[in-house]
């Protein structure tokens, strides 16, 4: 699917689109998982075999969140070279 074919401009983003701005469910938790999931639709419908790829990208990102998070702003480690 690109997006300029007839599914995604009048089928696919639109479903995306309201199911994302439902008034009934406003939890970060549930637009970032409609998200993904709609992330690795839209790939799978192109290429199913990319669909790993992108996990694991997910992945790898997720877990390079954490490890930045793991450090308060404004903190930073230094090597004690003046440089």
């Amino acid at each position: 699917m690109v997006f300029s074919s007839v599914v995604f401009l009048f089928l696919f983003l639109p479903l995306v689109l309201m199911l994302y701005f439902n008034p009934l469910w406003k939890g970060r938790t549930y637009r970032n998982s409609l998200l993904l999931i709609a992330s690795l639709g839209f790939y799978a419908w192109g290429e199913p075999v990319f669909v790993f790829v992108m996990l694991a990208s997910v992945l790898v990102n997720y877990l390079c969140g954490l490890g930045i998070a793991r450090y308060p702003a404004g903190t930073r480690r230094t090597d004690g070279g003046g440089g």
